[in-house]
C-alpha cells in the first residue's frame, strides 16, 4: 500500500481536496469519535526547554564535580532549573517530565560529590601541613634561608604523617 493517493484520484497530481471537506484518507480510516465529520483541535506539543537545559547542567555537573567550584555551580543550576521544569510539568505548562527529574537528581549528585571532594581536599591540606607551609613562606618574606627552613619542615611533616620521602629537587 503507497502513502501517496493513486494518480488520478483527486486530480492529476496534488490538487486541492474538494468543497466541503478532506475526503477519507487511503486505507479507510474513518474520522475521529465524536466529530462528526468536523476537523478538530489538536493540542500543540509541551515545550521541553528547561528540562532538557536541567539534564544537560546535572550531566555536565559530574565530571565538575572534580573542580569543586564547577560542580557545586552547575550542580545548583541544575537543581533549580530541575525543580522548576518538574512544576511547569505538573502544571501542564510543559513536557518533560523525566529529563526534569534527570537532571534534578544528577544536579543533585554532582552538588554533593563537589562538597564531599571539596571537604577531602581541604581535610588533605590541613593534615599535611600546607596552610602552615604558606604561612611560613609568607612570614619569611624574601629570606631564602628561612624559606628553606620551610621546605624541610614541611617535608619533614609529610615524611612523618605519610611515611613518604620528599626527594626535593636538585640545586640549579
Amino acid at each position: 500500500m503507497s502513502q501517496y493517493p493513486p494518480p488520478g484520484q483527486y486530480g492529476e497530481q496534488y490538487p486541492s481536496p474538494p468543497p466541503g471537506g478532506y475526503p477519507q484518507q487511503p486505507g479507510g480510516y474513518p474520522p475521529p469519535p465524536n466529530s462528526g465529520g468536523q476537523q478538530y483541535w489538536q493540542e500543540s506539543p509541551k515545550g521541553k526547554g528547561l528540562a532538557i537545559t536541567a539534564l544537560v547542567l546535572g550531566i555536565l555537573s559530574l565530571p565538575a564535580v572534580f573542580t569543586v567550584i564547577g560542580g557545586v555551580l552547575l550542580g545548583l543550576i541544575a537543581v533549580i532549573i530541575g525543580i522548576v521544569a518538574m512544576s511547569k510539568a505538573r502544571k501542564g505548562q510543559a513536557g518533560g517530565t523525566g529529563m526534569a527529574v534527570t537532571g534534578l537528581i544528577l544536579g543533585a549528585l554532582g552538588l554533593i560529590g563537589s562538597v564531599i571532594f571539596g571537604l577531602i581536599i581541604w581535610v588533605f591540606v590541613k593534615d599535611t601541613g600546607v596552610t602552615d607551609y604558606v604561612d611560613c613562606v609568607q612570614q619569611a618574606g624574601g629570606d631564602q634561608a628561612k624559606i628553606e627552613q620551610c621546605e624541610r619542615d614541611f617535608n619533614q611533616r609529610v615524611e612523618d604523617k605519610f611515611g613518604v620521602t620528599v626527594t626535593p629537587e636538585p640545586p640549579r
